[in-house]
């Protein structure tokens, strides 16, 4: 009886374990496949910069590539468009934050006119994304 019991005991451990390998292939499978953080409308390259902050909290993320497209909540935008639809933001939560990324290529006087756009119609928090240089 003791024979059997072992017996018994080591089949069952035969049939899970090709089943724990199988699990185990598909979690490394949907680590490396899968994507953390939003998705990427344009194809931005930010600038670099040695010193900043790691992201916190709920923003609204607007990306602009170096010809001047610029994409809100996944689709393209014009400046009159991306001023209209954070106006509507801010009436709903005037502590609405927005995440500038554009690319590192934009013409410099460009973007700075959108941020002081971005000011005057009530951004209070305005955050320009960056790559950190190593």
């Amino acid at each position: 009886m003791k024979f059997a019991l072992q017996t018994q005991e080591r089949r069952l451990d035969l049939t899970v374990l090709p089943m724990v390998n199988v699990v185990f292939l598909l979690l490394v499978f949907f680590m490396l496949v899968g994507r953390v953080g939003p998705k990427e409308e344009l194809d931005v390259d930010p600038p670099l910069s040695q010193l900043g902050q790691t992201e916190s909290g709920h923003a609204i993320r607007v990306e602009i590539d170096r010809s001047g497209v610029m994409v809100l909540d996944g689709r393209k935008v014009d400046t009159t468009e991306l001023i209209i639809a954070v106006s509507d933001l801010l009436r709903q939560d005037p502590a609405t934050q927005i995440q500038l990324k554009a690319d590192a290529g934009l013409d410099a006087n460009l973007l700075i006119k959108l941020m002081e756009t971005l000011r005057l119609i009530g951004v209070a928090k305005l955050t320009l994304v960056t790559e950190h240089a190593t």
